[in-house]
C-alpha cells in the first residue's frame, strides 16, 4: 500500500536540544494516525516536520515526494496539498474583523496563489465546505464573536477549503467544553470517512479520537515508543510508565478513556 507519510530516522533539534529523536514510521494513504504522549514528547514537532515547517535530518517522504530533495517552490506546492489546523488555546477576540466566509476563503486563497482572485469555482468549494461542517447558516457572521467551538470549526473548514490530501490536526478539541469536544470529535471522524482523507492528529486525550481510527503512535522524550493500533497503544502499563502515575483504561464502542488510579 502506498504511504502518505514515510519517515526514517527523522530527527529535529533546536539549538543543542534534540526534540525528535530518530523517529521512523509509515502511514498508508487514507489512514488516521493518532499521536499521543505527554507534554514535551515531540508531538507538535512531528506534525510541523511533515509540511517542512521545521528543519530536520533523516528521510521524509510526503505524498510521494521526498521532502529534502524539494526546492523551496516545490515545498510550497506540497503544502497546498496539506491542510493544517494548529493548536488553538483560546478563542479570538471580538475585534477580529473577518466574517466566517472570509476566514474559510483564506484557505482557498492559499491554493489559488498570492494576489490572485478567487474564481466562482473556488467560492463554491468554500460554500460546500461550510455546508459540510455546518457553518453555512453563520457564513456572514463576524468570526470574532463566535464561541470557541464554532471558531474551531471555522479553522477546520479553512483547512478543508484547500481540498487537502493530508490533514494535520493539533489538539483540535482541546480547551473546549464537553459538548464542543464531542461535536468536534464526531465531525473529524465523519469528514475523515466521507472525504477519504489521510489524517494525523495530535492529542493529549484519547476521548477526542473518533472510533475506528487505524493507527496510533506513542511519543515520549522525542522517541517513538510504540506504533500500532489504538488498542495496542492503550496499554495501561505503558502509559502509566510514560506519565509517571498509575492509570487504568476504559473502552466502549471503540472509544477510550484514561483515568488515574489513586496515588500511593
Amino acid at each position: 500500500m502506498t504511504a502518505a507519510v514515510e519517515m526514517r530516522q527523522l530527527t529535529v533539534g533546536h539549538r543543542r536540544t534534540i526534540v525528535l529523536d530518530h523517529v521512523s514510521l509509515a502511514l498508508p494513504k487514507g489512514a488516521f494516525l493518532a499521536v499521543l504522549g505527554p507534554n514535551g514528547a515531540g508531538k507538535t514537532t512531528l506534525l510541523n516536520a511533515i509540511p517542512a515547517l521545521t528543519r530536520f535530518s533523516g528521510y521524509l517522504k510526503v505524498l510521494d515526494l521526498e521532502v529534502s530533495r524539494l526546492s523551496s517552490f516545490a515545498r510550497g506546492r506540497l503544502r497546498r496539498r496539506i491542510g493544517y489546523v494548529p493548536q488553538l488555546h483560546t478563542r479570538v477576540d471580538a475585534v477580529m474583523p473577518l466574517c466566517v466566509r472570509e476566514v474559510v476563503e483564506m484557505g482557498r486563497a492559499g491554493v489559488r496563489g498570492l494576489g490572485r482572485s478567487l474564481t466562482p469555482e473556488d467560492r463554491k468549494i468554500c460554500d460546500d465546505v461550510m455546508e459540510q461542517v455546518e457553518l453555512d447558516r453563520i457564513a456572514d457572521r463576524a468570526f470574532g464573536v463566535l464561541s470557541g467551538g464554532e471558531q474551531r470549526k471555522v479553522h477546520l473548514a479553512r483547512a478543508l477549503a484547500q481540498q487537502p490530501e493530508l490533514l494535520l490536526l493539533d489538539e483540535p478539541a482541546g480547551h473546549l467544553d464537553l459538548r464542543w469536544q464531542e461535536a468536534i470529535t464526531q465531525l473529524i471522524g465523519r469528514l475523515w470517512r466521507s472525504l477519504n482523507l489521510t489524517v494525523i492528529m495530535v492529542t493529549h486525550d484519547p476521548r477526542h479520537l473518533p472510533a475506528g481510527i487505524t493507527h496510533a503512535a506513542i511519543l515520549s522524550g522525542g522517541r517513538l515508543i510504540r506504533m500500532g493500533t489504538l488498542a495496542e497503544a492503550m496499554d495501561a502499563a505503558l502509559l502509566s510508565d510514560i506519565y509517571g502515575l498509575p492509570l487504568r483504561i476504559l473502552e466502549t464502542d471503540g472509544r477510550y478513556v484514561v483515568l488515574p488510579e489513586a496515588l500511593r
